[in-house]
C-alpha cells in the first residue's frame, strides 16, 4: 500500500482529471464498481465548485447563460482548483481567466464585471473593522493634518473599468426592468465597494481625483502626498468635501502618523 500522502495526491488527480488508474486499488467502492465510486466523487467536486462560482458570479453566468457558464466553470476549475475549503474564497482568478478566453472577445466588458462581482463577494466577507468617528480630526493642527495615514476599512475594494459594468450589474438583476439598455460607449466608471452601516454591500462612483485620492491613500501614502496626487488627476478636485464625504460613510477604520514627520504640501481644511 503506498504511503497515505502519495495516495491523498493520487486521488485529488484523479478527482481533477480523471487519471484514476493509480488509485483504483486502494478504492473500496462499497458495493459499487471503484471507477463508478470515485466518478461520483469527481462529479461532485466539479457540481460543488460551479455552484459556487455562480453564487459568486451570478451577473456573469446571466450574461453568459448557464451552459456556457458551466463549461468554462469546469475549464477553470482544471486550471485552478481549490486553495482553501472556504468556497467563498474560491474564484479570484476568475476575471483573469475570462479575459484570456478567446471566444469571449465579443464580451471585453464581462472580465470587468466579474471583477466588481468578486469585489462584491470580499467585502461582503471581510472581517468587521471599527469606523472611524466623523469628528475624529477635529483637533489636529494643520501642521500635522498633511501628515495622517489612514487605514480603510476591510471591506473596502476599488474598481476602475472602462465599461459601465454597474449598470451592467444593475440592469441584470432579477428584479431590473427589462427594457432597460446599458450602452456599452457609455463612459467607464470607478467605484468603491464597502459595507455599509447596516453591514451591506454598497458602492458608489467615483471622481478621478476621488479615486486617485483613495487609492492613493490605499498604498500608505500621507494625506498630503494623496491629495496632491489627486489634484493632478482632476484640476476642480474638492478634497474637503471628499475626505468629510468618505468620513460620513466610515469608509476609515483608523489613522496614525508616520515615525518621521513627512514633508507635503499642507492640507488646506
Amino acid at each position: 500500500m503506498p504511503p497515505l500522502s502519495e495516495l491523498q495526491a493520487g486521488l485529488r488527480r484523479a478527482i481533477r482529471t480523471g487519471d484514476a488508474l493509480p488509485v483504483l486499488a486502494a478504492i473500496d467502492g462499497r458495493g459499487l464498481p471503484a471507477p463508478a465510486r470515485l466518478r461520483i466523487h469527481r462529479n461532485h467536486h466539479y457540481v460543488s465548485l460551479t455552484s459556487a462560482l455562480a453564487a459568486t458570479y451570478p451577473v456573469v453566468e446571466r450574461l453568459l447563460g448557464e451552459r456556457c457558464f458551466g463549461g468554462l466553470a469546469r475549464e477553470f476549475i482544471l486550471l485552478a482548483p481549490p486553495a482553501s475549503p472556504c468556497l467563498f474564497e474560491y474564484g479570484a482568478g476568475f476575471s483573469r481567466y475570462l479575459a484570456a478566453v478567446p471566444t469571449l472577445m465579443d464580451l471585453p466588458y464581462l472580465p470587468d464585471v466579474a471583477r466588481l462581482e468578486w469585489a462584491i463577494n470580499e467585502a461582503r466577507h471581510a472581517p468587521d473593522s471599527p469606523r472611524l468617528p466623523v469628528d475624529a480630526l477635529a483637533s489636529l493642527q494643520d501642521c500635522c493634518f498633511s501628515d495622517v495615514i489612514f487605514t480603510q476599512q476591510a471591506s473596502c475594494r476599488l474598481l476602475a473599468s472602462p465599461y459601465p459594468v454597474d449598470r451592467i450589474w444593475r440592469a441584470n438583476q432579477p428584479d431590473a426592468d427589462p427594457g432597460a439598455v446599458t450602452a456599452l460607449d457609455q463612459d467607464g466608471t470607478r467605484l468603491l465597494v464597502h459595507r455599509d452601516d447596516d453591514d451591506d454591500v454598497v458602492w458608489c462612483r467615483l471622481s478621478v481625483g476621488e479615486f486617485a485620492l483613495l487609492a492613493a491613500l490605499a498604498e500608505g501614502l500621507p494625506l498630503g502626498r494623496a491629495w496632491n496626487c489627486a489634484a493632478v488627476a482632476e484640476t476642480a478636485f474638492d478634497g474637503s468635501r471628499t475626505l468629510s464625504g468618505l468620513l460620513e460613510a466610515g469608509v476609515f477604520a483608523d489613522f496614525r502618523f508616520p515615525a518621521t514627520p513627512i514633508s507635503t504640501t499642507p492640507v488646506s481644511r
